[in-house]
């Protein structure tokens, strides 16, 4: 991947969206970030004076995600890398102790939001001649688990549309990457609890849980391997968390 590169890169106000952009601006490239707390994307461009691009809006709205990346100033203009990390889970129990408004936050954002954006970008991606996607799943898109029901479901949808989607690019240059964690520290827990901090604490009693970091930092492989290397899936999970851990 070349330092001066610039990579689009949802759910970038905080968690693994957030360590993906500061490990990028770190190696040499600029920052299209999305996201849908202001102050926080304004926060980091005031950071990074003129490597971070903030795009507030929320990525279950087709038409402003199309419209504000056609409108990217010309320095934000010419990405060719796309990090898919907005994706949250709600509610805690079994599926009937889950909302319907829970449910469809989940699949609005998990599953549309990404096609959303994905759609929006691929264009650019194809001119580049060098474009790349790393999709951020989860552990649970391949390993089944008690109360995982929507929320796992849905990141085996992204896991399966990648695969799809990448068949379709053979030969278009652009390189697809799913990235699967495991349990990782960040706000996602506290999402889940509803902002119960206690509550999202216990989540990670049991076991050392990776840091957004880790997961960024196998993102980054990825996308700097050779342009002829596609890497298609990295799993990556604490060294203490069983595959069927509930």
């Amino acid at each position: 991947m070349k330092t001066d590169e610039t990579v689009v890169v949802t759910g970038v106000t905080s968690g693994i969206g957030l360590a993906c952009a500061r490990l990028l601006i770190e190696q040499g490239s600029k920052v299209v970030g999305i996201g849908r707390r202001e102050d926080r994307l304004d926060a980091l461009a005031d950071e990074f004076q003129g490597r971070f691009y903030p795009m507030c809006c929320d990525v279950r709205d087709s038409q402003s995600i199309t419209s504000l990346i056609n409108q990217l100033p010309d320095e934000f203009a010419a990405f060719s890398k796309l990090v898919n990390g907005a994706g949250l889970l709600q509610g805690q129990g079994t599926l009937l102790d889950v909302t319907d408004e829970q449910i469809t936050t989940m699949l609005d954002t998990n599953v549309h939001g990404l096609i959303n954006v994905t759609r929006a970008v691929l264009p650019k991606l194809i001119e580049s001649g060098r474009g790349h996607v790393v999709n951020l799943t989860s552990i649970g898109a391949h390993v089944h688990y008690k109360g995982g029901h929507v929320y796992a479901a849905s990141k085996a949808f992204v896991d399966h549309f990648g695969r799809c989607l990448r068949t379709e690019l053979v030969g278009s240059k652009v390189r697809l990457t799913s990235v699967a964690p495991g349990k990782t520290r960040s706000e996602f827990a506290l999402v889940q609890c509803d902002g119960d901090h206690e509550k999202a604490d216990r989540v990670y009693s049991t076991l050392t849980p990776l840091e957004p970091v880790d997961v960024a930092n196998s993102v980054l492989w990825a996308l700097s391997q050779p342009e002829h290397v596609n890497i298609n899936l990295i799993e990556l999970m604490p060294a203490d968390q069983e595959l069927s851990y509930r």
